[in-house]
């Protein structure tokens, strides 16, 4: 099963430090190191997510294009927009990306999108957002980073199965807190499950 767990920000205010002392040196120093007050929130928000999932024992390691993993156990990614933090896990790699729907930026498009995608986002935040964080989401499934040419497979259609850069996948795509909210995941996975942590859940 893909499980989908996610946060609401505007529900941790004033609840930062209460954070940081739930996470691991490593994502405490990670927070901390950001510059804006609502990064270092969501980077809280998920290194506290990860910890009530997976725990704070096994040491957090990182692939050659910086992809986050455990050595042994579930695959799991991360990703953040607005007061959006959310964690996705599955048994198998996965990938997932949330992104706040902005501007149509053409030039993008122009690199990353394939003309069947430019055709379908059609001048829409929405759709430019949906494709775009289908897109990081099958990169982040590949763990291959930004070294993944965006442009050489097309997301469309979003149901059903495909393959990038040799890797069956299949995508989901929703919104919540009315950000879109994408997931690549393995095609053997047939349930999803999507929860969101209150407070109490996680600090306690």
């Amino acid at each position: 099963m893909v499980r989908i767990y996610f946060c609401d920000a505007c529900k941790f205010c004033g609840c930062y430090e209460k954070l940081l002392a739930l996470l691991t040196e490593e994502r405490r120093n990670k927070a901390s190191r950001l510059l804006k007050d609502e990064d270092k929130m969501l980077s809280a928000l998920s290194g506290a997510m990860l910890g009530k999932v997976f725990g704070n024992n096994e040491p957090l390691l990182y692939n050659e294009h910086g992809k986050p993993y455990f050595e042994h156990g579930k695959r799991f990614s991360l990703s953040h927009s607005k007061n959006l933090a959310v964690l996705a896990v599955s048994d198998f790699e996965i990938g997932v990306d949330a992104e706040t729907p902005k501007e149509v930026n053409e030039s993008v498009m122009r690199r990353c999108f394939t003309e069947e995608e430019i055709n379908f986002v059609s001048g829409s935040p929405e759709n430019f957002a949906r494709i775009w964080t289908l897109k990081e989401a099958a990169v982040k499934l590949l763990g291959k980073g930004i070294t993944f040419p965006l442009k050489s497979f097309s997301v469309l259609p979003f149901d059903g199965e495909r393959t990038v850069g040799g890797t069956k996948m299949s995508f989901f795509t929703t919104i919540i807190m009315g950000v879109p909210v994408s997931v690549a995941f393995d095609p053997r996975e047939k349930e999803f499950e999507i929860k969101e942590f209150e407070p109490e859940e996680i600090i306690g």
